[in-house]
């Protein structure tokens, strides 16, 4: 009798059971029962979590943060004007994912499912018979969004894989019903930024978590001067050269070609660098205050400044660790075959009166990101200066696997590997909720970016007493956006006959969208 259980959900159900020690059977089995090229390079996508390129020595940032990645540069395309599609993991993630602005896929929150219009528009589903696919998140609302791809996925390392200690359950089970289910039971018991419904269930699962943590203080103090590094909204706790040596050696062991999407977590809050590099940046230095912002927060700027020091030293631990990863790829001969992709799927903010990324407010740290591509065999660096988006990602992925790109994908192939080079192109990044919280509805809140060549363009619509509040800056003489010159420049209105016109369309219901 023939069985009708498909090969992908062998792999699926295979990799269920165990995910690191059967990645060699998993791969000789496809490979075995696929017509997959060896001509074909691997593409390995690295991103890691709240990077602001702001931050980076490799674009001008005053401490030295990145060198590391600037020797990857030598052999690297560095786009120096990269944006994400938004501030937030979920919005800017799924934008990624599916080549489409946050508006068309409407996932702004990890309770929303992808549209059945939209869903099989995604990356994994259009290379998927070229590569073998793997996927690895540390950040559990990124993880929520590849649990519902996972069909398209050949194999999916559990987000606490490589972990030092911790409980999840949301991903134990699949279905998207008991993915919400579980996970909120994890945010119930595990979140301490919250109170338990449960005394009891609490305090088990806190003594656990702290036999575990003693367990490995003594030795783990002095390493890490701020605490043991934690993913959000988890009990899980992980040492940042364990995930880095964990990843290193699944990718080691999967058989080509394969497209690897890794997301580590830091350095997302809370900035828990090593003690190597904890006091790297006591350089007394500090930037210049600005005006805290109407819709910002009110911290003090020497709060900020702190915060700033923490982040920056903990951006520099991420340097390491990936020049240590790039070390590693050289060895084992996969850097000379694969595509490799640094990039961040949004940045961070130290500055008026806000810190973080969640928040209405999208001036550039927050939303330009790293990005660098390696190509096989590529030994000099090409340097691009025009705009360019996370949404490119997808079409350029398809592009340098001779897949035509999609008709539903708004992105571009990117200048460098096969994409026109395109001065007058608009760049969007939007941060918005629906009204009610449903996915058909309207999008009542909105913080909607327009950047055009060196001008760009916010349009705040709907919070409170701004309503609709209009800022315009001249990067290229104000890369600060401290000069609003939204009533003065005569460009900011032909700009804002345009972004007008977007918005009308995007916030409609999405039944006049689809």
């Amino acid at each position: 009798m023939k069985s009708n259980l498909t090969r992908r959900e062998f792999l699926k159900s295979a990799g269920a059971i165990s995910i690191i020690p059967l990645l060699n059977r998993i791969n000789a089995n496809k490979l075995a029962g696929d017509s997959l090229s060896s001509e074909q390079p691997n593409i390995i996508f690295i991103l890691f979590d709240a990077l602001s390129a702001f931050h980076l020595s490799l674009y001008g940032y005053q401490r030295e943060t990145s060198p590391n990645l600037e020797r990857f540069a030598r052999r690297s395309i560095v786009y120096h004007n990269h944006h994400s599609a938004s501030n937030h993991t979920i919005h800017s993630t799924s934008s990624l994912l599916t080549g489409t602005y946050p508006w068309t896929h409407r996932t702004l929150s990890s309770k929303s499912p992808y549209l059945e219009e939209t869903k099989r528009n995604n990356i994994f589903n259009l290379l998927g018979d070229k590569f073998f696919q793997t996927a690895f998140t540390q950040n559990i609302n990124a993880d929520k969004i590849l649990y519902k791809l996972d069909r398209y996925l050949d194999q999916h390392a559990q987000h606490d894989s490589f972990s030092l200690i911790g409980n999840s359950l949301y991903d134990t089970f699949s279905g998207e019903t008991a993915l919400n289910a579980l996970s909120g039971l994890d945010n119930f018991l595990f979140d301490r930024d919250v109170v338990h419904g449960s005394l009891f269930l609490s305090i088990l699962n806190d003594l656990n978590t702290r036999i575990g943590l003693k367990n490995n203080s003594k030795e783990l103090k002095g390493m890490y001067p701020y605490g043991i590094p934690k993913l959000a909204m988890s009990n899980v706790y992980f040492l940042l050269s364990e995930v880095t040596d964990g990843v290193a050696d699944m990718l080691g062991k999967l058989n080509s070609p394969h497209f690897s999407y890794i997301h580590f977590m830091p350095p997302h809050a809370g900035y828990q660098p090593t003690s190597e590099f904890m006091d790297m940046f006591d350089d007394g230095w500090a930037p210049a205050p600005k005006d805290k912002h109407p819709l910002g927060k009110k911290i003090k700027d020497k709060q900020l400044n702190k915060l700033r020091h923490r982040y920056d030293a903990f951006v520099s631990n991420v340097d390491y660790e990936f020049g240590r990863l790039i070390d590693q790829l050289e060895i084992s001969g996969l850097l000379e075959n694969s595509y490799v992709i640094f990039t961040s799927d949004h940045g961070e903010l130290f500055e008026r009166g806000t810190r973080g990324h969640v928040t209405k407010l999208l001036f550039e740290p927050l939303i330009h990101i790293p990005l660098l591509i390696s190509s096989p065999g590529q030994r000099e660096r090409v340097d691009i200066h025009e705009l360019t988006s996370n949404v490119d990602i997808l079409p350029t992925l398809a592009h340098i696997s001779n897949i035509q790109k999609p008709d539903w994908a708004v992105g571009e192939i990117l200048p460098g590997l096969g994409g026109a080079h395109n001065p007058d192109r608009n760049v969007w990044s939007l941060i918005g909720w629906f009204m009610g919280g449903g996915q058909q509805s309207e999008i009542e809140r909105v913080s909607l970016a327009l950047n055009k060549g060196e001008y760009k363009l916010v349009k705040y619509h709907g919070y409170g007493s701004a309503k609709n509040r209009y800022e315009f800056y001249d990067l290229r003489n104000d890369p600060e956006e401290l000069d609003n010159q939204y009533k003065s420049n005569p460009i900011a209105k032909e700009m804002r006959a345009e972004l007008d016109q977007k918005f009308e369309e995007i916030k409609s219901p999405i039944e006049k969208l689809v």
